[in-house]
């Protein structure tokens, strides 16, 4: 799954440079969506939280060009998924990250709502 995301002025953290924290929000949302994406039936998407996320910070992320967020899973369970992603800007990798998707208790499902309006 890709994903393209323009960040504002008001995600800077040091003067010219993406905050880290959006970063790692980044690529937990993406993550899960990717968990999800691979496993859509009659047009429903199963619901997935994090149960672990890494994240490396390989270089500065520049504010300014559009960054790029890729995810794969990598490794899938009946339970879990685990997914690797990263992030780039004007075609750098800045930063890696690993995330381990669970699917939601059971006690949750009411949750998961159509990907299409009925």
């Amino acid at each position: 799954m890709v994903a393209h995301f323009i960040p504002a002025p008001h995600h800077m953290s040091v003067p010219g440079f993406v905050y880290g924290g959006l970063l790692a929000s980044l690529v937990d949302c993406h993550a899960m969506a990717t968990a999800a994406s691979s496993e859509i039936i009659d047009n429903l998407a199963p619901r997935f939280v994090t149960a672990v996320l890494h994240v490396e910070y390989l270089k500065p992320t520049p504010l300014g060009p559009e960054l790029e967020i890729r995810g794969h899973v990598k490794e899938r369970s009946a339970r879990k998924a685990v997914v690797e992603l990263t992030v780039s800007a004007a075609g750098t990798v800045t930063v890696r990250a690993n995330a381990v998707a669970v699917r939601i208790p059971k006690s949750m499902e009411s949750a998961v709502i159509p990907l299409t309006p009925e």
